[in-house]
């Protein structure tokens, strides 16, 4: 089943989707304690203008308030409207906030005018705010509410208005217009706003581009494994990625040494088995050849046997008839020679077979050796693997630890507030990168355990021909020692048939001793017989040993064939290979 979801780019989305919600909620953190610090700055900035106000008059006039039934309010026995007044004005058109001086619950000195232009002097203040401020003493802050039915609304602070006794006569008001402050707080929001779409924009341009070049890089290592999974080693990786400094680099690094170092292996390997294919024909045909010289050796033998039985019955016939006996010795000495040119043919054959054999036991060796350096570089292919895992089990840790700092840092980064915003963003881009940084571990162990299994099974085959080798290699050493005892059986012959010979030359020199030659030779005939059975025996045990000879260069030869087989399953576009 092929797999074809795009991990980096579903970590782009889970990564955009978690910075857009972690930028959303600190936007509106942001913009809730800028309300909360605004509004927190204008209510100081209206509790310090009111006690301004209330310092400035009691500096100014030094006395009690008091109020004439006419309605002209006092301050230390003078008439302080009008100066008051336009104290009231100057501070409005200087600050933009509005001042009222309340005696009792009614505004008597304002800069605040109605629709037409007019002052609201002589209205009443709200009951909350006679309870809290002239009843209770205490400062009030009063947030949207309106001023004598008008539809604005309005931010306010009092506080008491009090005489040198400590008795509450009034009350001071300092306010704004909360339209004022809801435009400055909108002001506020829209540059959190388009500060948030700035980076957001930003941050997905870089990740839109790092992925582009990431899944590149990877798609190009994914192609070449997907290659080697198909037993093409030939294939390429682009420059691009090799020039990586990062995890990726070093991924389509260590595929190129993996890539390489199996080409050396199957060349190597197929050049051995190309050898041992060779080596086991050559086994095979030799073995086929000294079969066929051990039947002509076994037929001579069976000749000799029976010319040795008709010797012996021609000596018997000899003692009554000379004539007969001389053609029996003339019989004699032209077997004996056909025996001898026998012998000497087998033994120089023998000595041919026992150097095929030292030779193959040589090239078999070789073989094994080569085997042992294979095995070996597999193993160390394999510890190569593994520490390439343990590599990429640290880069997860590393990871993983990367992405707490980068959570701990966000935390701080909120914490700061509006300073740790951009070190929110560095915060941001680790965790980013350490998530990254893991996922690419996750699919480099994934790659490593696949290349571990194939190794093991490599090693499993190796031994398998290793044991194989080796028991070719006992079997050789057996038939070297079946040779050598043929090679002793033939010299036995060879000795037996000059004897021979030797006793007939005698019989023709010692012809007047006839009967005690023929006495001896009768005996010589007897044991002549005894020594051909014993040859034949012999002949039927090197008959045997070629049989399983043959047999061995017949398995070498079909264990060569099917390592060439399966290693001719990968592709490395060379003439060994090839061949």
């Amino acid at each position: 089943m092929k797999k074809n979801k795009k991990l980096v780019q579903q970590v782009l989305l889970l990564a955009s989707f978690l910075a857009l919600l972690m930028a959303t909620t600190i936007a509106i953190i942001g913009v809730n304690y800028v309300k909360k610090a605004y509004y927190e700055s204008f209510e100081e900035e209206l509790h310090a203008s009111a006690v301004f106000l209330s310092s400035t008059m009691d500096n100014q006039w030094e006395g009690d308030w008091d109020l004439l039934s006419n309605g002209t309010i006092l301050k230390a026995h003078y008439a302080v409207h009008d100066d008051f007044q336009d104290q009231l004005d100057r501070l409005h058109e200087q600050t933009g906030i509005n001042f009222t001086i309340f005696y009792g619950d009614t505004r008597y000195i304002t800069s605040l005018t109605d629709g037409n232009g007019d002052r609201i002097e002589g209205t009443k203040a709200s009951e909350k705010v006679v309870d809290k401020v002239i009843n209770k003493g205490e400062d009030y802050l009063a947030t949207n509410f309106t001023i004598d039915g008008s539809d604005s609304k309005w931010y306010a602070y009092y506080i008491p208005l009090r005489n040198s006794d400590g008795s509450i006569v009034g009350m001071i008001f300092a306010g704004r217009e909360t339209d004022t402050v809801e435009a400055a707080l909108m002001e506020a929001r829209l540059a959190i706003l388009g500060i948030y779409l700035f980076f957001f924009v930003i941050n997905l341009c870089i990740g839109h581009t790092l992925v582009k070049k990431s899944t590149k890089a990877i798609n190009d290592i994914v192609d070449g494994l997907k290659k080697l999974e198909d037993g093409e080693l030939s294939f390429y990786i682009a420059d691009n990625t090799f020039d990586r400094n990062d995890e990726i680099g070093v991924i389509a690094e260590s595929s190129a040494e993996l890539r390489d170092k199996l080409q050396d292996v199957i060349q190597s390997t197929l050049t051995l088995s190309y050898e041992v294919t060779k080596s086991g024909e050559n086994l095979a045909s030799s073995a086929d050849t000294a079969l066929q010289v051990a039947n002509q050796v076994t037929n001579a033998v069976e000749d000799i046997s029976k010319g040795a039985v008709s010797q012996a019955e021609n000596v018997e016939s000899s003692l009554t008839n000379t004539i007969e006996m001389g053609e029996s010795i003339d019989n004699i000495s032209s077997s004996v020679k056909e025996l001898s040119n026998a012998a000497t043919e087998m033994l120089l054959d023998a000595n041919k077979t026992v150097d095929a054999i030292n030779e193959l036991m040589l090239q078999n060796q070789q073989v094994m050796d080569s085997m042992i350096d294979i095995h070996k570089q597999i193993i160390s292919t394999n510890d190569a693997v593994r520490s390439i895992s343990e590599a990429s089990n640290a880069i997860t840790s590393i990871s993983e630890q990367t992405n707490l700092l980068s959570l701990n840092a966000s935390i701080e980064a909120a914490r700061a507030g509006d300073y740790g915003r951009g070190f929110a963003v560095v915060a941001t881009e680790i965790g980013q990168l350490a998530t990254q940084s893991k996922d690419a571990s996750v699919s480099i162990n994934e790659i490593v355990e696949k290349l571990v299994n194939e190794s093991q099974r490599s090693v499993e085959t190796i031994e398998k021909l290793n044991y194989a080798f080796n028991n070719q290699n006992n079997q050789l050493n057996s038939t070297k020692r079946d040779i050598d005892d043929v090679v002793q059986n033939v010299n036995h012959v060879d000795i037996s048939t000059k004897t021979i010979s030797d006793k007939v030359e005698l019989l023709n020199n010692l012809k007047v001793s006839f009967n005690d030659i023929i006495s001896e030779l009768s005996a010589i005939s007897q044991q002549n017989a005894a020594s051909s059975e014993e040859t034949t025996a012999s002949m039927q045990e090197l008959n045997a040993t070629f049989a399983l000879i043959t047999e061995a260069a017949d398995e070498l030869k079909d264990l060569a064939i099917t390592l060439n087989d399966k290693m001719n399953y990968f592709n490395i576009n060379s003439e060994s290979t090839v061949a």
